[in-house]
C-alpha cells in the first residue's frame, strides 16, 4: 500500500514538473508574440526618425546657398550682428590659444615648468615677462576692436538700391519656393519608400505572430485538457494564497500554520509589531526560505496556477513577483537607466550564441527594452535625472527608482517592505499617489509590510495581522482597527484612536 501511495506520489510530481515546462514554453512564445508586436511600432519610428534627420539635412546644405542673400536682404545692424556671431568666436579661440602659448613659452624661458607641464603654486613670471604678457594682451584687446570694426564695415558696405533690392527679394523667393519643393519631394519620396517597407516587415511580423499564436493555442488546449489532473486550483480572484505556511529556524517557529488568500488587483497589508514574522513570509513567498510545511500557490499574468515551493528564488521573478527591500539597494557605479535595464535582464531571453554575434533579435529585444524604460522612469518622475547615478539622490527619489524597477522587471504581483521608512509627510504622500497608480495602471496587485498605520489604514484593501508569527486578524481597514486583538497586541492598546502610531 506504501508503495502504491509513493508511485502516486511520483506520478504527481512528474506531471506537475511537465505541466510547468508547459507553462514556461507558453510564457516564451507569448514573450516573442509580445516582442513582434512591440518591435513594430519602435521599427516605425525609427522609420520616421531617419526621414526626419534627410530632410533636415538637406535643409540645412539649402539654407548655405541662402545664407549670403539673406545678409543683403537684412538690415546692417542684423548682418552685422548675425556676422559677428559667427566669425567672433574663431577670432576669440585663436587670441586664447595664442595668449597660453606666449604665456607658457615665457615660463618655460625662466625655468618655472616642473617635468608634467606645470606651473608649481608660489612661483610668478618676473616683472619684466609679466609686462610683455600684459603689452601682448593689449595688442589682443586692441586686434579684437579692429576685427570687429572690419566686420561691422563690411556688413554696412554695397547694401542693394531699392530696385536691386526687390529683384534681389524676388529672386530670395523664389529659391526659397524651390527649396520647399525640394524638401516635399524628399520627404514624400522617403514616405512611399518607408512605406513599403513596413508593410513588409509588419507581414513578416504578423506570420511570426501568427505561427507562434496557433503553438499557444495548441499548447493550452494541451493545458486545459491536462486540468483534469491539475493539482493546483485558485479561484479565479484570488492572486496569491498561503496555504497553513510555517517557518521554523531550530526551536523558534517565525510563522506558524499562518493562512491567507490576497486578491487579484488589491493592495494588501501585512501588519505585526516588530519580530512578528513579517520579513520571513516576504523570503517565503520568494523563496529565499524554503518553508518548512505549508504551500503558497500563485497566479501569473496569463492565469496559471504555480506552487512556488517548486521554484528557486532566482526563478520567481520571472514569474512576475518582485519584491522591494527596506534598505534601497542601487548600483551606484551605473546610471539610474541602467539600473532600470538591469532590473529588465530576466526578460531579455536571446541565447548567449545570439548575443555574441549581436544578432536583429538581440538588437530588437534591447530596442524594446530602452523603450520601456524610457516610459517608466517618464511614469515615476525620473526621466530628467535618467543619466545621473542614484548615488547622492534624495531617499524619496531612490524609493521611485526601486518602484520603477519592479515596473521594469514586468511584475505582476509587487512586494513592499516598508516602502515609507525614512520619507517624510510629503514624500510619504506622494509614495501614496503613485502606488495606487500604479495599481491602477498597470492592473497590478500590491502586498506590503509597513509600520506607518496611517499609510496602511489610507492605502490597503485588505489588512492580515500577525504576531509571533500568528494570524490575529483579516478584514478591510476599519474591521482591523476595532480588532480588539490587533489593538493589544500590535497597538499596545484599546484605544483606537491611536492607530496613527508607530510601534
Amino acid at each position: 500500500m506504501a508503495k502504491t501511495t509513493d508511485q502516486a506520489r511520483g506520478a504527481d510530481l512528474r506531471y506537475a514538473r511537465k505541466m510547468r515546462r508547459l507553462f514556461e514554453k507558453i510564457e516564451h512564445m507569448e514573450w516573442q508574440v509580445d516582442l513582434a508586436r512591440e518591435t513594430i511600432g519602435l521599427e516605425q519610428r525609427r522609420f520616421d526618425e531617419r526621414r526626419q534627420i534627410k530632410v533636415a539635412n538637406l535643409d540645412n546644405r539649402l539654407k548655405r546657398g541662402l545664407y549670403q542673400k539673406e545678409l543683403r536682404l537684412a538690415s546692417a545692424g542684423d548682418a552685422a550682428r548675425e556676422m559677428l556671431d559667427k566669425r567672433m568666436p574663431s577670432f576669440d579661440q585663436k587670441q586664447r590659444l595664442a595668449y597660453r602659448k606666449t604665456r607658457q613659452d615665457m615660463r618655460r624661458q625662466e625655468g618655472l615648468l616642473d617635468k608634467t607641464g606645470r606651473m608649481p603654486e608660489g612661483k610668478a613670471l618676473s616683472e619684466a615677462s609679466q609686462e610683455k604678457l600684459d603689452a601682448f594682451a593689449a595688442r589682443q584687446a586692441t586686434e579684437h576692436e579692429g576685427f570687429k570694426l572690419q566686420v561691422q564695415r563690411t556688413a554696412a558696405a554695397g547694401r542693394p538700391q531699392p530696385i536691386q533690392r526687390a529683384n534681389l527679394h524676388k529672386e530670395y523667393v523664389q529659391l526659397m519656393d524651390r527649396k520647399a519643393a525640394r524638401l516635399k519631394a524628399l520627404d514624400q519620396r522617403l514616405v512611399a519608400r518607408d512605406a513599403k517597407r513596413m508593410l513588409a516587415f509588419k507581414k513578416r511580423q504578423k506570420g511570426i505572430t501568427d505561427k507562434l499564436e496557433g503553438q499557444i493555442a495548441l499548447a493550452k488546449k494541451t493545458l486545459l485538457e491536462g486540468q483534469v489532473r491539475q493539482v493546483y486550483q485558485l479561484p479565479e480572484d484570488v492572486c496569491l494564497r498561503l496555504n497553513n505556511l510555517s517557518m521554523v529556524f531550530g526551536g523558534l517557529k517565525a510563522v506558524d500554520d499562518l493562512s491567507f488568500d490576497v486578491m487579484q488587483g488589491e493592495i494588501f497589508g501585512l501588519i505585526g509589531p516588530n519580530g512578528a514574522g513579517k520579513t520571513t513570509v516576504f523570503n517565503c513567498i520568494t523563496q529565499f526560505y524554503k518553508p518548512t510545511h505549508g504551500n503558497i500557490f500563485f497566479r501569473t499574468r496569463e492565469g496559471n496556477v504555480l506552487r512556488l515551493n517548486h521554484y528557486q528564488v532566482h526563478e520567481v521573478i520571472t514569474k512576475g513577483i518582485v519584491r522591494t527591500f527596506q534598505n534601497v539597494e542601487v548600483i551606484g557605479e551605473l546610471n539610474i537607466m541602467e539600473n532600470l535595464l538591469i532590473a529588465a535582464h530576466p526578460q531579455f531571453r536571446s541565447s548567449l550564441f545570439a548575443q555574441m554575434f549581436n544578432t536583429r533579435k538581440v538588437r530588437q529585444e534591447e530596442m524594446v527594452l530602452r523603450e520601456r524604460a524610457l516610459k517608466v522612469l517618464d511614469y515615476c518622475g525620473l526621466t530628467a535625472i535618467k543619466d545621473l547615478p542614484p548615488v547622492g539622490q534624495p531617499y524619496g527619489i531612490l524609493k521611485r527608482i526601486e518602484l520603477a524597477r519592479t515596473l521594469m522587471a514586468g511584475a505582476s504581483l509587487i512586494i513592499l517592505d516598508e516602502p515609507a521608512a525614512g520619507l517624510n509627510d510629503q514624500e510619504t504622500v506622494e509614495l501614496t499617489h503613485l502606488i495606487r497608480q500604479i495599481r491602477d495602471e498597470f492592473k497590478l496587485t500590491v502586498f506590503m509590510v509597513e509600520h506607518n498605520m496611517g499609510l496602511v489604514m489610507d492605502l490597503c484593501d485588505h489588512i492580515c495581522a500577525i504576531s509571533f508569527g500568528k494570524k490575529l486578524a483579516y478584514g478591510t481597514p476599519n474591521e482591523i482597527q476595532n480588532n480588539l486583538l490587533v489593538q493589544e497586541a500590535y497597538l499596545g492598546t484599546n484605544d483606537v484612536g491611536r492607530a496613527e502610531a508607530k510601534p
